[in-house]
């Protein structure tokens, strides 16, 4: 942990100040050591991460434990066909010509908190292009030991820094940050209201939060993914994974047939469109989520499948519930991407 961070910690709930007690540094770095609030409360500093999290919600501690499980398996996404794929991804919906581009946009803004970071793959796409100085101060957040990964990944990166908290319960003063960027992490909490509200409330006046959150889907497909998710709930992580394989392998059968189905007029009560669809993306969108790209690995695909069906907290908004959920939090919407996937939004805070 570097000094830098300490100054902008805060005690959970009461946001006071933190002080440093029983440090063990390794050159500029606070590997190790206890951070003292005034109430008495005392919270670990571990690997060089200052540690705040205390989980109560079975349901979140086991959301935690499936992205630790994921993130760690670094051979399941770390490839430079996927991180190509994440960097695309994110340019069509953030609406950014060039990952430089995108890097630039958050060096304008004195401080960034990535909340929910993982592994810090989405923020890595552009904290490792020229476009990212290090003038501004990057701060990767996750509920889980993911933030460990996202260490060793980013560390070496000018003015990085890493803290184990709940997206629910932030460890910083409101209005600490010019920008939060939150890729797909919200709705992998209790409350993707209350996470937004949380990341909104560490936004100062006039700064910017981007964030992706999943989309409701048509009413067979929302059963079949609560139906598989129930299924593997009680499943170890191992096992959970493996029955992953088998939904890959049939994504994978249905997507080399390279065929196409013409649905001859909407089916309104099923949530599905007229004209012709790729089969593997008919029955994707529509009925179970089967993924498959060809350019990844097949244990990149896995790994892909069990992201969405492995989280017991994973749910599915409406266009309109996040409207209103930014007007709650006094934030103006300046970008809103629907995809059938999710919802991109970015968005100005009053």
């Amino acid at each position: 942990m570097k000094a830098a961070l300490l100054e902008i910690l805060r005690a959970s709930g009461t946001r006071t100040p933190l002080r440093l007690d029983q440090a063990c540094a390794s050159g500029a770095e606070i590997e190790s050591g206890v951070l003292q609030s005034a109430d008495g409360r005392s919270y670990q500093i571990r690997d060089g991460i200052p540690r705040f999290t205390d989980l109560e919600d079975a349901s979140q501690a086991q959301t935690r434990d499936a992205f630790a499980f994921k993130w760690a398996r670094r051979d399941t996404y770390d490839s430079d066909a996927s991180r190509e794929r994440v960097g695309r991804w994110c340019l069509e919906r953030y609406g950014f010509p060039s990952l430089d581009d995108w890097a630039a946009y958050f060096t304008d803004f004195r401080r960034v908190l990535d909340v929910g970071c993982g592994s810090g793959l989405s923020s890595g796409v552009w904290l490792t292009t020229p476009g990212w100085s290090g003038e501004a101060m990057w701060v990767g957040v996750d509920v889980s030991t993911a933030v460990d990964v996202a260490r060793a990944r980013l560390a070496s990166i000018a003015n990085t820094h890493f803290v184990q908290a709940d997206a629910l319960d932030l460890p910083f003063a409101d209005g600490t940050f010019g920008a939060v960027f939150s890729e797909g992490v919200l709705h992998h909490t209790p409350s993707t209201r209350a996470a937004l509200l949380s990341a909104a409330r560490v936004l100062t006046s006039g700064g910017e939060i981007s964030f992706y959150v999943y989309r409701k889907k048509g009413p067979a497909r929302e059963f079949t993914d609560d139906f598989v998710r129930e299924a593997i709930r009680a499943l170890s992580d191992d096992d959970a994974w493996r029955a992953m394989e088998g939904l890959t392998r049939l994504g994978q059968a249905l997507a080399s047939m390279k065929a196409t189905v013409d649905v001859p007029e909407p089916v309104p009560l099923l949530g599905i469109p007229a004209g012709p669809q790729d089969i593997q993306r008919f029955i994707y969108w529509n009925f179970v989520k089967l993924y498959w790209n060809d350019m990844l690995s097949f244990e990149e695909n896995v790994h892909i499948n069990f992201d969405w069906f492995r989280p017991i907290y994973a749910h599915r908004q409406t266009a309109d519930q996040l409207r209103s959920w930014c007007e709650e939090a006094a934030l103006d919407i300046r970008r809103f991407n629907e995809q059938e996937s999710g919802y991109t939004v970015v968005a100005r805070k009053r």
